[in-house]
């Protein structure tokens, strides 16, 4: 008897072992469970987070591009009235039209200035493939821009318009006499 006794003391030993081995297995499952909750509400929080910033650089940026487009139109709508203004001296003074023209143009080249923009080089200049659009090919130095068919501007580093221009070439030996 003392034999079941020891066997039962022993089997309650263990099941007293596996009992709080289990309680201490449900307590980390339950940490586990928390920090698994509080982790994914971190992780929602930083993506509703970042999804408001998105948002917001979103509007920023069309709110940055609407005051650049704004600011262009504010600066040309000086050469629209100085138009109007030459067409209604034209009107009263037919020869002076050329004279109100260029006084328009050069006023639409100071606001370009104004607005960083400058024109690219012209004829006599290397023809630079960054800033030239090659459309044909003329007599003249080879490798220069011998004509501007239409002018090309940058702003800074950025190309706003290539110039189309044709490039200059030699002349064939047979050619070059028979003029």
């Amino acid at each position: 008897m003392e034999e079941r006794n020891l066997g039962e003391n022993a089997l309650e030993k263990d099941l007293n072992e596996v009992a709080q081995e289990a309680e201490a297995l449900e307590a980390r499952l339950k940490a586990a469970e928390e920090e698994l909750k509080s982790l994914k509400d971190r992780y929602l929080r930083l993506l509703a987070d970042f999804d408001n910033y998105r948002k917001r650089m979103e509007e920023e940026l069309k709110a940055r591009e609407r005051e650049g487009a704004l600011k262009v139109l504010r600066a040309l709508l000086p050469v629209l009235d100085d138009l109007d203004r030459a067409l209604e001296f034209a009107q009263a003074n037919p020869e002076s039209i050329l004279q109100g023209v260029r006084a328009v143009r050069e006023g639409f080249f100071r606001i370009l200035a104004g607005l960083g923009v400058e024109e690219v080089p012209g004829e006599g200049q290397a023809f630079d493939p960054r800033y030239h659009e090659a459309i044909g090919l003329l007599p003249g130095e080879p490798g220069k821009v011998a004509r501007v068919f239409q002018r090309g501007f940058r702003m800074g580093d950025s190309l706003v318009r290539p110039a189309r221009v044709a490039v200059g070439e030699e002349k064939p030996e047979d050619e070059a006499g028979v003029e």
